[in-house]
């Protein structure tokens, strides 16, 4: 992986990165995006941190990286983008910044998900996110409003991604300034073997469509059972889209820092076995139990003695994910679980199904 920090974003004639700054063509790209006719409307502006400034409604933020070397595209699958498998040869990232994508859209026509999201800039609120820290090159986009939902999703989305991609592009051919390898080396054997359960939301049950738009494992938002993926293909995107929330967007599951963590410490504190990806918000109690039974027996054919398991998400879909741990500890597979808590109303659980088997429970709240 390759790392070039970005200190400033500025417009000018021609988009390139040179010691930090990197300068953006506004009209090349935004002719770019405009190519395609369900865009209606687009326009790109730069937030700063520290500047009073507020940004909504926001979707997603996207890191741009770019494949240098290897099979596939960074971010594959998603908004009709190649599928090759990732995970091979080198990546570069302009890291320090984010592609912000601004539109009115909503993830489906169904309600329930909305855009409420905004990311301030500046004060105490921005200061929960990790994005009040990047220099953000803001696209506000909208669609053909005749469009349906589906179609709107994708439209944006592209977009934004259209515009990551020629960032990224500015940086294909140049040395980085920083270079990190990452790969599942042998390792001792003694060492612990850990698996990371990362529990992602499906909107299939809430929206009644397989393709609505979601964080995407290689461009698929439907209910599937779970995947594993290599350390490597997270980094090239292969999970990547955003959720209705502030911490699930592209850029926080690329640099999400429990995994690079697990990943970074593979051989030294432990052998780091790679992600499942079990989606979530199936509609029955045997769905969620078959889905947990079947991540619990994955992590055991991998050779799992502990696994990490977080979630995206909030309400019933924390049944599948509970159910997962208890069904990991029952084959052995000790676990820790990293999870916000609900409010204690009326005297109920900050869980909504405390078991027994989730005795190691770290409080994001």
């Amino acid at each position: 992986m390759g790392t070039f920090p970005v200190t400033d974003i500025v417009f000018g004639r021609t988009t390139r990165y040179d010691a930090g700054r990197l300068t953006v063509d506004r009209d090349a790209v935004l002719a770019t995006v405009r190519q395609d006719p369900r865009i209606a409307s687009a326009e790109l502006e730069i937030a700063r941190p520290g500047e009073c400034v507020r940004i909504w409604p926001v979707r997603d933020v996207i890191e741009p990286r770019v494949k240098v070397e290897g099979p596939g595209v960074c971010y594959p699958g998603i908004c009709g983008r190649e599928i090759a498998t990732v995970g091979e040869g080198r990546t570069h990232r302009l890291a320090g910044m984010g592609v912000v994508e601004v539109s009115s859209v909503n993830w489906h026509d169904a309600g329930g998900d909305f855009v409420e999201t905004y990311l301030d800039m500046s004060g105490h609120y921005g200061e929960m996110y990790p994005y009040q820290k990047l220099i953000n090159l803001c696209l506000v986009v909208e669609p053909d409003a005749t469009l349906n939902e589906e179609v709107k999703n994708y439209a944006v989305h592209k977009a934004a991604l259209t515009v990551s991609d020629q960032l990224g592009e500015a940086v294909r051919s140049l040395t980085p300034t920083e270079r990190e390898v990452f790969e599942l080396t042998p390792v001792d054997p003694s060492l612990p073997r850990v698996v990371y359960i990362w529990c992602v939301h499906s909107p299939q049950a809430m929206s009644g469509s397989p393709t609505a738009f979601c964080t995407a494992t290689y461009g698929l938002t439907q209910l599937t059972p779970p995947w594993y993926l290599h350390p490597n293909e997270i980094l090239d995107g292969a999970l990547t889209g955003p959720y209705r929330t502030a911490f699930a967007m592209s850029w926080t599951v690329a640099n999400n820092p429990l995994f690079l963590d697990l990943y970074r410490r593979h051989g030294r504190d432990w052998n780091f076995l790679g992600v499942i990806s079990l989606r979530t918000e199936w509609t029955t109690q045997t769905e969620k139990q078959l889905m947990a039974n079947q991540t619990a027996k994955l992590a055991k054919q991998l050779g799992a003695q502990g696994a990490v398991v977080t979630w995206d998400a909030g309400g019933n879909e924390f049944i599948e994910v509970v159910r997962s741990i208890q069904a990991c500890e029952r084959l052995g597979i000790k676990t820790v679980f990293l999870t916000s808590e609900d409010d204690a109303t009326d005297g109920a659980p900050t869980m909504l199904e405390p078991l027994p088997e989730a005795d190691a429970i770290v409080s994001t709240s």
